[in-house]
């Protein structure tokens, strides 16, 4: 597999603008950035490409929080 590049780091930080003060349903403690690390990790684990795992991680922001995305 690749070694990742900087679009991971900016696709994470964008996940993490875009969910702050979010949680995960089941939990308010839990923060909702917690659930989209876990996904592209295992997409990461599972041999996906980097691309893979930066949709992963951005996979519910413009259906949760499209309004913060410009």
């Amino acid at each position: 597999m690749e070694a990742v590049s900087s679009k991971l780091a900016q696709a994470m930080g964008i996940a993490i603008e875009v969910h702050s003060g979010q949680t995960l349903k089941y939990s308010n403690d839990i923060p909702y950035i917690a659930h989209l690390m876990s996904v592209s990790s295992l997409v990461l684990m599972y041999g996906g490409t980097e691309e893979q795992a930066i949709a992963a991680l951005l996979h519910d922001s413009l259906e949760d929080q499209g309004h913060k995305i410009t």
